[in-house]
């Protein structure tokens, strides 16, 4: 493999966001077993102060193409700007996140060139033989699929946030970095971002919830679910739970978190009547606190939890919601999560 593999960073309010950090410790995997280096192209306005936060996750080179139109996405931008940095890199591997940014502009990318475009990875490798292979999930999160592609064809992966989660990085890592202007006109650009708009906590994915209210089996029902529907609204927190749950039709089908699910990493996990099932803690291991409700005291995700109260939750969240009823009263309403990255387009 003499190309290098390749990362398109993203940004979100001046920072990288931590998909883009999973992308780069990705590269950097393949890289180290296929011996060649990994290159991260940087888009926007004014990025090359982030350019030394990609070395410690495994970044040797950075090209940042910065140009004013760059500021807000742009799909028709990121395509005139990055398709010619990107050919010249002459990459073996390109690796993106999954957002909604990379599936705006990527798939033109993929026409044009007849790249291969795999959505939804949980893993990205290249194998001894220097095949390149993906892995997913798919049929409604019911089956894992195993991608082969034929040796040294060039793949585009978008890798799936909150999967892989982000590790400290390595310090004392340097990184090359180049600044490249591209010839943009906006005049002639058909898209550009207008406004970001606050997030619905009712309909937000629940990857980008930053408070998530969970409901197990020990919900016990419909009843139960809509009671933590009421709290999570109360909380300005997104409602999610466990395949048991959605599989009983107590929560839709996207809902549910897990490795077959929804792999999440909010702020604040709060858990009520869930146990804790293998699959599920997989998919909550990037959250900052775990507050877990269980009437059983040897539920393992008590012992995972950086909060664990035994107790039942029908006596539990009325208090909470009266509580927080009270606060609200008094003007103290719970702040609401940052702005999620929800386009208008013109």
């Amino acid at each position: 493999m003499d190309g290098p593999v390749l990362v398109v960073a993203e940004t979100d309010h001046d920072a990288l966001t931590p998909a883009t950090l999973e992308c780069v410790a990705e590269a950097r995997d393949i890289a180290d077993q296929r011996g060649c280096h990994v290159h991260v192209v940087l888009p926007g306005a004014a990025v090359a102060g982030l350019a030394e936060d990609l070395a410690p996750y495994g970044a040797d080179r950075v090209t940042l193409v910065e140009h004013a139109a760059l500021d807000g996405f742009s799909a028709d931008g990121w395509l005139a700007a990055l398709e010619p940095v990107l050919r010249d890199a002459r990459p073996a591997t390109i690796i993106a996140p999954d957002s909604g940014d990379a599936r705006a502009w990527l798939p033109r990318l993929s026409v044009r060139w007849r790249l291969p475009l795999v959505t939804g990875c949980t893993r990205v490798a290249v194998m001894a033989d220097g095949c390149a292979e993906a892995y997913r999930v798919t049929h409604g999160n019911r089956r894992h699929e195993r991608l082969i592609w034929a040796r040294d064809l060039l793949v585009g992966f978008l890798l799936t946030p909150g999967v892989r989660g982000v590790g400290p990085g390595r310090a004392g890592r340097r990184v090359e970095v180049e600044r490249i202007v591209p010839a943009l006109d906006p005049a002639r650009l058909r898209d550009r971002t207008l406004s970001t708009l606050p997030p619905d906590p009712e309909t937000v994915d629940l990857t980008d919830a930053e408070r998530i209210v969970s409901g197990g089996l020990g919900v016990g029902g419909p009843d139960g679910m809509a009671q933590l529907q009421t709290l999570a609204a109360a909380l300005g927190a997104t409602l999610g739970g466990t395949r048991v749950a959605a599989d009983r039709g107590w929560l839709a089908d996207d809902r549910f978190i897990g490795t077959t699910g929804k792999v999440v990493a909010p702020k604040l996990y709060l858990a009520f009547g869930v146990s804790g099932a293998g699959q599920h803690v997989a998919g909550i291991g990037g959250s900052e606190v775990i507050v877990a409700v269980n009437t059983d005291r040897t539920a393992p995700l008590l012992k995972m939890a950086d909060l664990g109260v035994v107790g039942d939750l029908h006596e539990i969240v009325p208090i909470l919601l009266s509580k927080l009823a009270a606060r609200a009263a008094g003007g103290a309403a719970p702040a609401k999560p940052e702005a999620a990255r929800q386009m208008v387009h013109q």
